[in-house]
């Protein structure tokens, strides 16, 4: 699993797989030829081998995420090293590559999500199993120049299987010891001439919850339900052009946010009873997290000889409602929630390419793309006991309070987004082995927030304040420029420099707060890719140094998440991959990465201290000045090694897999107290496949050494709430057909 690389001589780097006649494939040569297969990746908007891509790159098949034990994104980072990922609120999916990401879930990441070409806009939406994956590449360092802004971090790049005139179908099933239950199917076959389709689905729930509310008696950390539902329509009239229609689903709940006190701290109000375990809570209501959402798609190229002509044209809505109990301490203390919002996210693209023929001294890519987006929450809504406000008053002595106290806030937010980029790659040939990459983006980008919070007191007056600042205007170029030069048949050097950015915008949450300002990366990097030993050894490495100013961070006013600025911070690291044919039934594959990531100037960040009678202290203004200390998210060390084992057999082939993950320790706030510690994921598999590979029959173990893994905390001043969602020791297993 995993091998690395990425985007070579970047011809023409654009959006993600767009138009997808050359869908990328992770290709293994035969099991007897005791060399590494080549990896082909069209991050570039052609296909390539990996190994003539001058970016770090980490590409796995689908096959190879199954065998490894990654069954959804949330935990792709088990075979890519130094992508971080955190499904913050209950399925808000947040990852970070090199320490660079967000902890707010109503933001665009700064690391972007596509699948089959198409932006993911909202978090929600990488909340998700992985069915019918052909391939997935996670692409490091920012991409500025072809997937524009919102990729300061790196690209995760989803390609799903491609509809075929040959019939094709597979099923799988899968149950482990908490009762979860995955189902997925795919079928693809022709309809006519120059014509086929697809469809796939997978439905997952789980029986057993990983932890207990001990209140009212009912699982936590629990899949209530998971569908998704992917159909594809290909209609090719000529050997010229082809048309892809892509419509998908997404309906999901989870019973989560179940919070428990962070180690070594308590909440302002004493808790009613003892918790068993991390997973368990003591809450009044059953927290929960749904998303139900999807969209269409279309992709039409046409080869005009010369170049290739591709449009890509998307429109994607959905919404999100949850509950949950913020000082779940047995007793009503603050209860937050969204009310169902089935429109509150919608978005709107649209992308033009020309993509110059692979041969010749020069290749391009030039575009423009045009990016709508709304974002709302409408509204949440917040409820006060009169035990958050420490009082051991009844809601009839508050009401005489003179200004009272507020019993509940309506906030109501809606952030539309309107950009036009456009953009341009060249790729030039300065001597026979050497190549130039000169890449730029424009980006004008338009922000306009309408918001307003209603606050009803506890004296029965009712105050509303609207919010409708001046839109937010973003005019931003972003740039890459790379030379690689090819040493000798299987060893590439590069060095590059690019920049990117990821938008500003406003604080839908708390719109009171002033607008946040772009953030930008300059990267500075340089690399080696080798196969050695007669293509037994594929080994790539690359160096980064990244320059990082006007910092998002995420923070807690009051009860209220808001986005700041006003950080700088300096990155440096080592990348590393590598996949090893050790002999035609043994290989290794595998990476680490070494990172120092700190705040070189962050006046003003929040700062908090545990109260020894239970809550926190947080900095008064101007705050703690956060120079020195480590970027949320970033991991002075991971590495992961896997080990894959083929035997023939005379009743068929037996396929063994031992994948282990190690994660060094983070710090979650930029005040470095709120801290995960150092885990190891160890997962383990062992599949039978009888003789024609028609059918297997997998037993799994999926995090062996049991760790336990913080998935969202913050400094409050009610305390630390923290939630455990990493599942737990789990094993089980799988049967699946393929035709």
């Amino acid at each position: 699993p995993a091998a690395a690389g990425q985007p070579a001589a970047d011809a023409g780097l654009a959006q993600p797989a767009s138009g997808l006649p050359d869908a990328p494939a992770a290709t293994q040569q035969d099991a007897q030829d005791n060399t590494v297969g080549d990896i082909v990746v069209t991050a570039q908007k052609r296909s390539e081998n990996l190994q003539r891509v001058p970016i770090v790159i980490t590409a796995v098949s689908g096959a190879q995420l199954a065998t490894a034990g990654v069954t959804a994104l949330a935990t792709l980072g088990t075979v890519a090293p130094g992508l971080n990922v955190r499904t913050a609120g209950g399925g808000v999916y947040q990852p970070s590559i090199r320490g660079i990401g967000t902890s707010s879930n109503v933001v665009e990441n700064p690391v972007a999500l596509y699948i089959d070409g198409v932006y993911l806009a909202q978090q929600r939406e990488g909340s998700r199993e992985l069915p019918d994956v052909e391939q997935v590449a996670v692409l490091k360092g920012p991409q500025g120049t072809l997937f524009g802004r919102n990729a300061t971090g790196g690209v995760i790049q989803v390609t799903t299987r491609r509809p075929s005139q040959q019939f094709a179908a597979q099923g799988k099933a899968e149950i482990d010891n908490y009762a979860t239950f995955r189902g997925s199917g795919f079928v693809s076959g022709g309809l006519a001439s120059g014509v086929a389709a697809s469809l796939s689905a997978d439905f997952t729930t789980q029986g057993d919850g990983y932890g207990r509310n001990q209140v009212t008696g009912h699982d936590t950390f629990q899949i209530a339900h998971a569908v998704d539902v992917r159909g594809k329509l290909l209609v090719e009239p000529d050997a010229a052009t082809s048309v892809l229609l892509i419509a998908d689903y997404l309906d999901r709940k989870d019973y989560t946010y179940s919070f428990v006190p962070y180690p070594g701290t308590s909440f302002s109000v004493p808790l009613s009873g003892r918790l068993s375990g991390p997973r368990d809570t003591l809450s009044v209501t059953d927290p929960y997290s749904s998303f139900r959402g999807g969209g269409i798609s279309m992709t039409v190229e046409r080869d005009l000889s010369f170049a290739k002509l591709v449009s890509i044209t998307s429109y994607r809505q959905g919404g999100s409602d949850y509950t949950f109990d913020d000082v779940p301490t047995g007793q009503p203390v603050y209860i937050f929630t969204l009310p169902s919002g089935d429109g509150s996210n919608k978005s709107f693209s649209q992308e033009v390419q020309l993509v110059s023929a692979k041969n010749g001294p020069v290749t391009y890519t030039a575009g423009v793309f045009y990016f709508y987006n709304r974002n709302s929450v409408e509204p949440v809504v917040r409820q006060f006991y009169p035990i958050y406000y420490n009082l051991l008053a009844t809601a009839a002595t508050l009401a005489a309070a003179n200004p009272s106290p507020n019993q509940s806030t309506y906030t109501y937010g809606s952030e539309r987004t309107q950009s036009v980029a456009p953009f341009g790659q060249l790729g030039i040939r300065l001597f026979r082995d050497t190549n130039l990459t000169l890449g730029g983006r424009f980006t004008y980008e338009q922000r306009v927030l309408n918001g307003s919070v209603t606050a009803n007191r506890y004296s029965g007056v009712t105050i509303t304040t609207p919010y409708n600042p001046t839109p937010l205007t973003i005019n931003k170029p972003t740039w890459r420029i790379a030379l690689d030069h090819q040493f000798g048949p299987d060893v590439l050097g590069y060095v590059s420099y690019n920049r990117g950015i990821k938008s500003g915008g406003y604080n839908i949450l708390n719109p009171a707060n002033p607008a946040y300002l772009p953030e930008q990366l300059d990267a500075y990097e340089a690399g080696l890719k080798t196969e050695l030993f007669g293509r037994r050894l594929r080994f790539n490495a690359g160096g980064f140094y990244y320059d990082y100013t006007n910092v998002q961070v995420t923070q807690y006013v009051g009860v209220s998440q808001t986005i700041v600025n006003g950080a700088k911070a300096r990155l440096y690291g080592l990348d590393v991959d590598f996949n090893a044919r050790v002999t035609s039934e043994l290989s290794l594959s595998g990476g680490l990465e070494a990172l120092h990531a700190r705040f070189t100037s962050y006046p003003g960040a929040v700062g908090s201290t545990p109260k020894a009678t239970g809550g926190a202290t947080l900095a008064a203004a101007p705050g703690i000045n956060a120079a020195g200390n480590r970027l949320p998210q970033s991991q002075a060390f991971v590495g992961t090694l896997a080990v894959d084992y083929d035997k023939p057999v005379s009743f068929g082939t037996i396929h063994a897999n031992v994948t282990a993950n190690y994660n060094g320790d983070y710090k979650v706030e930029a005040d470095n107290f709120l801290t995960q510690g150092a885990y190891t994921l160890l997962n383990a598999s062992l599949a039978w496949r009888p003789r024609g590979d028609h059918y297997s029959v997998t037993i799994f173990a999926r995090n062996m050494l049991d760790a336990t893994v913080l998935n969202n905390v913050s400094s409050q001043a009610i305390g630390y709430p923290t939630s455990y969602a990493q599942p737990p020791r789990t094993f089980g297993i799988s049967g699946k057909f393929t035709y």
